[in-house]
């Protein structure tokens, strides 16, 4: 039944999204729609493609497109946005590379991967909390109402077009719950890894969180989780699993986030390039400069409180709702109802919040914070303990309420925004 629920709210919320695309107005606020399609020399006369298809083509959508179409990054602006996902929507394309059979297959890709993550987090939310005191009932309450809530979440209107976060997003999920599967946590938050299950550590939920963080940066704060793992298992006297578990795990994650965004670039790019070729690290054996932070900072103005002008206020506030909620997520869960197999999850919740406010375009928090699942707990969390008679309304309470009104606001207005290549991003 709860698969049943789950599968019918999200293709229903997906038919409401569509629609308010195909009914927004046509003339949109950015030509760099139009511009591309006309580059590409695509047709450009039909209905569908006027009223529905090119308003996908938005913001960052462009810049995946082109590279799906073309299968190659032309300018070094475009290296902010990984080839991982680009290259799986080509090998899906099977050789026909035409602009709106990508798109067309691009978008639907988006939507399995949705809905393939919607499925992840019920089952891992299920895995996650069996280890804690809920029952059994309140436990599929809990994975449902997750499920559900992600669903809504404020990247809804972004995850209709050719956007690279639900890629993320499943391996993400799937490198959690591989984790989950393969160790043993008790009461006090100690745990024991199992040699039996050392493929679903070492090579599966590796894989898919060096995966995740080749294709969006953010991920590779994922490895916090292998750095948490080396510090019990070595101070419980286990060096053996420290090396083969976490050890090997964290380096091989490690070692394919810097070959994708530091050597490879290097080796592009230098030393023509000037600035970035002479960088502090760029003469290390291994080049240790970051070219996605280059290029964020030259080309979007990132870096430490670049962000912080009186401008970019309304963009704090459009941020607001979803930085209270990660944060109260993680008090949640620290004090009010202590998870301790949660610590790991945590510390990247509070490493994420402090690089989106203190480093990046803050606003984006909406769009990349879905591949935590943390502050879905803490409001499906309370969600169900709010329904007990017992339990008596408290701040949480008012705070989840009103975060829900937000999204009801939040979803339909940001997806005709986007379709409309309005602001924010």
């Amino acid at each position: 039944m709860a698969f049943r629920r789950i599968t019918t709210v999200f293709f229903i919320v997906k038919v409401i999204q569509y629609g308010l695309i195909f009914f927004s107005p046509l003339r949109a606020f950015d030509t760099s729609t139009s511009l591309f399609i006309e580059q590409l020399g695509a047709k450009n006369d039909s209905l569908i493609n006027k009223q529905f298809w090119n308003k996908l083509m938005a913001w960052d959508g462009v810049f995946y497109l082109k590279a799906m179409v073309t299968g190659k990054q032309e300018f070094e602006h475009e290296y902010a946005f990984s080839m991982e996902w680009p290259r799986f929507v080509r090998w899906l394309c099977r050789g026909n590379f035409e602009l709106y059979n990508v798109l067309k297959i691009a978008v639907a890709s988006e939507l399995a991967l949705n809905y393939i993550s919607t499925l992840l987090l019920y089952g891992l939310t299920l895995q996650t909390f069996k280890k804690n005191t809920l029952r059994t009932h309140q436990l599929r309450a809990l994975a449902e109402k997750s499920a559900l809530i992600f669903v809504l979440s404020s990247a809804t209107g972004f995850s209709t077009g050719p956007y690279s976060e639900p890629l993320s997003t499943v391996l993400t999920f799937l490198g959690i719950l591989a984790r989950e599967l393969s160790i043993k946590t008790d009461a006090l938050g100690r745990f024991e890894c199992m040699w039996t299950r050392l493929p679903l550590y070492s090579i599966v939920s590796c894989v898919a969180f060096s995966l995740a963080s080749i294709n969006r940066s953010n991920c590779v704060l994922l490895g916090l989780y292998y750095i948490w793992d080396l510090l019990w298992l070595a101070k419980s006297g286990k060096y053996a699993k420290t090396l083969m578990f976490p050890l090997v795990s964290g380096f091989s994650m490690l070692g394919a986030y810097l070959y994708h965004r530091s050597y490879v670039p290097f080796q592009d790019f230098c030393p023509q390039r000037g600035e970035y070729c002479f960088s502090l690290g760029a003469k290390l054996p291994i080049p240790m400069i970051n070219f996605y932070s280059f290029i964020q900072s030259r080309y979007w103005n990132n870096g430490f409180l670049k962000y912080w002008t009186l401008a970019n206020i309304p963009n704090f506030l459009i941020a607001l709702p979803n930085v209270v909620v990660l944060w109260y997520s993680t008090i949640y869960f620290s004090h009010q109802y202590p998870c301790r197999n949660l610590k790991p999850l945590i510390m990247i919740t509070w490493a994420f919040l402090a690089g989106v406010i203190f480093f990046a375009h803050v606003q984006i928090v909406n769009r990349i914070g879905n591949f935590l699942p943390l502050h879905v707990w803490y409001l499906a969390d309370r969600m169900n303990k709010s329904k007990k008679e017992s339990v008596k309304v408290n701040g949480d309470d008012m705070l989840v309420k009103f975060y829900f009104l937000w999204l009801i606001f939040w979803v339909p207005l940001q997806t005709i925004l986007f379709a409309t290549f309005l602001p924010p991003a």
